[in-house]
């Protein structure tokens, strides 16, 4: 591996596979170094097959998913910090904010990816996360770039509905997918990652205890799975000036096309 890779900082096991699990992928297989670092287990996560998991060992659980997960992305690393899951808020942010900072620092990555603004749905934990991630990054190198990872208002209410169309497995851990994305106008950088769409799957599915049944992402069909998966969306937060987007430049994935092409 390479020096001068990516850090994905997000607040739960599965986070980083869901909203960038192939632009991770892509990385490293462009031979960067791959770290990623949840800041809580996941211990108020519900479990999706009392066979996998108790309340109590769960934590453990979910810090194997995103070990086997990491693996799968080709991630060098991976590390679940012990932050208390559903309070970060509470938790004393200047600890996580130097937790995040300490990694950095260690890690020395070219880019960050976190959450973006709105956090995916709004969850008190993810905007506690895009929040602190922001001030540990603006306190590191001023060459550090930094995105905020989401998908497009829409995006989750089209693909929930042509499930549902199909007689499929539309569950989507209980959310409205009304409440999913940020506005198209906020998105910088669209990654067509399609060429990792498998790599990204397999990641997700690693997260056994999180996908039910019913749950969406554990039966969707290819075709489908691609609609949702296919592209990933982020929020430039920060770049070094008079330089080009980093991520289509390091991951050498095609930036893809309008977002009205890909949700109309």
């Amino acid at each position: 591996m390479t020096a001068g890779g990516v850090l994905a900082v997000f607040a739960h096991p599965d986070d980083e596979s869901l909203l960038a699990g192939g632009t991770l992928a892509a990385c490293a297989r462009a031979g960067l170094d791959v770290g990623l670092i949840s800041l809580t287990r996941g211990e108020l996560g519900e479990i999706a097959d009392a066979a996998l998991a108790t309340q109590d060992d769960l934590p453990a659980i979910r810090a194997g998913e995103l070990e086997a997960a990491g693996r799968v992305l080709g991630a060098s690393w991976t590390e679940c910090l012990d932050f208390p899951d559903g309070s970060l808020e509470w938790a004393g942010g200047d600890a996580v904010r130097e937790a995040v900072a300490e990694r950095i620092a260690e890690h020395a990555p070219r880019a960050v990816i976190t959450f973006a603004r709105e956090g995916l749905y709004w969850h008190p934990d993810h905007l506690t996360t895009h929040r602190l991630t922001v001030d540990a990054v603006a306190s590191a190198s001023d060459d550090l770039w930094l995105y905020g990872a989401t998908w497009p208002i829409g995006l989750a209410e089209r693909v929930v509905s042509e499930l549902q169309a199909s007689g499929l497995a539309a569950g989507l851990w209980g959310l409205e997918p009304a409440a999913f994305g940020a506005e198209e106008e906020a998105i910088t950088t669209v990654l067509d990652v399609s060429a990792h769409l498998s790599t990204k799957l397999a990641a997700l599915r690693a997260h056994r205890t999180q996908l039910g049944s019913d749950h969406l992402l554990s039966t969707m069909p290819r075709d489908l799975a691609a609609k949702l998966l296919g592209c990933e969306y982020f929020v430039r937060l920060r770049s070094p000036a008079a330089s080009q987007d980093w991520l289509p430049e390091a991951t050498n994935l095609p930036t893809s096309e309008t977002l009205g092409g890909l949700l109309g």
